[in-house]
């Protein structure tokens, strides 16, 4: 199956999903994205007797697709984790504000963006943030409150561990950013 490089939820996204849609547009500016996914689910699967947690995104019928770094195949790429809990903020009137915390997980291949030798992590941050907080939200709005870098909280949740893999060694790199999403819920009248 080819994957798209923005590949959003739903056709029919609502809430969160519609606000993470126009974050997803924001970061195609960045053209080294190879893909640019939505919301990660987290997959549990038991390998020689101990759980292991994996970010996948769903497909339909069945289909997931891991986000882990050693999937080769997707390249750059980034992807979007709901935490919890998500808060509802009553409002008079024609809706109800959610509230979530959030995460974006990015992994690149600096060899492959332009920073052969000189693993120039700022820059790559720089524009990934630009590229969030310059993306439209007409469907509600996204804080930015924390970067981690370190090996242990990129894929925090997740079974990755990085002294077995090195998933982050030279050339790769990984960040998460975490911060808030706010979207309007419509009520029905």
């Amino acid at each position: 199956m080819a994957i798209e490089r923005i590949y959003k939820q739903t056709e029919s996204a609502k809430l969160f999903d519609k606000v993470i849609g126009c974050l997803q547009d924001g970061l195609g500016e960045l053209s080294w994205l190879n893909h640019i996914f939505g919301r990660a689910e987290r997959l549990c699967k038991v390998f020689e007797g101990k759980r292991i947690y994996t970010p996948a995104v769903y497909f339909g019928r069945g289909e997931y697709e891991p986000l882990t770094p050693d999937n080769t195949g997707l390249g750059n790429y980034c992807f979007f984790v709901m935490d919890e809990p998500q808060r509802i903020m009553e409002a008079q009137g024609l809706y109800n504000r959610v509230r979530s915390p959030f995460s974006l997980i990015v992994w690149v291949d600096m060899r492959t963006i332009g920073q052969k030798d000189d693993r120039n992590t700022e820059a790559v941050k720089e524009a990934v943030l630009k590229a969030v907080r310059g993306a439209w939200l007409k469907n509600g709005s996204c804080t930015i409150e924390r970067v981690y870098e370190r090996a242990e909280n990129v894929f925090s949740g997740f079974t990755l561990d990085e002294c077995d893999n090195q998933y982050l060694m030279s050339p790769y790199w990984g960040m998460r950013l975490t911060g808030e999403l706010i979207t309007n819920e419509d009520c029905e009248v």
